[in-house]
């Protein structure tokens, strides 16, 4: 991932005081599906097979991926088109898909403890640096598998993906973990890989809340030290149902 060194004025207890600041830079992208051009997204500059993957998958435009290779500043997926997309822009700036997202089936369980792992690995040494980046983890088998950063939260959670993808993990045996809120677009994501468990930091939205009940995952938000709330399909949570009675 590409920082450059920004020299900047700091103000701070009445002192002003000049200071350099590693910065985050964004590039642009064009993805192309079988050899048709799909869209153009602005990203990070690492995990670009990933990306490419990931998108394809989180999109629900196909269940698996033949082939992907980046080529300057293009991504080329080959894949069998199993669904179909419709793009619409969220409000982080990234594509979903505008069409119901699939149903997730897993009897994937997590427990409390280890959702404070899972939000515990998100932090990183490059967003402690620049305050710039979002991050997302995939947990499988109770180890993290990888951690992602870019600009877009959207396109962290298609890097983790995709990652998982391109390695043959079983997806509905995963656990994702993301720096930024839950709304629709991004549950949806989530939902049409197939991964059963949410563990965000941040929080949600109405319809990111219903749409993860309607898909059948366990969106877990305000993930803090010590503490997370769960907002659907609290089975999945190790001791909670016993917890309640």
């Amino acid at each position: 991932m590409r920082l450059i060194q920004q020299t900047g004025i700091l103000y701070k207890n009445e002192v002003f005081t000049t200071i350099e600041d590693q910065i985050v830079c964004e590039d642009t992208f064009t993805l192309y599906l079988n050899n048709e051009e799909l869209l153009t997204m602005v990203a990070s500059d690492d995990h670009l097979r990933e990306l490419g993957a990931g998108f394809i998958i989180c999109s629900g435009i196909a269940d698996r991926i033949k082939e992907v290779t980046v080529c300057d500043d293009r991504i080329y997926v080959e894949a069998p088109v199993t669904g179909e997309y419709q793009a619409t822009l969220e409000s982080s700036g990234g594509y979903s898909n505008r069409l119901t997202p699939r149903m997730v089936e897993s009897g994937q369980q997590i427990a409390p403890e280890k959702i404070l792992d899972v939000r515990a690995a998100i932090d990183s040494d490059a967003w402690l640096k620049t305050g710039a980046l979002h991050a997302s983890v995939l947990f499988y088998d109770d180890e993290m598998a990888i951690r992602c950063e870019d600009i877009g939260r959207h396109n962290s959670v298609d890097k983790v993906v995709g990652h998982a993808v391109l390695n043959k993990l079983p997806l509905s045996r995963c656990v994702i973990g993301c720096t930024g809120r839950q709304p629709s677009g991004m549950v949806g994501k989530v939902a049409n890989a197939g991964i059963p468990i949410i563990v965000s930091r941040a929080a949600s939205t109405d319809q990111g809340i219903a749409t993860a009940k309607a898909a059948g995952i366990t969106l877990i938000c305000f993930t803090r030290e010590g503490r997370f709330t769960v907002y659907t399909h609290p089975e999945r949570v190790i001791g909670l149902e016993k917890r309640r009675e």
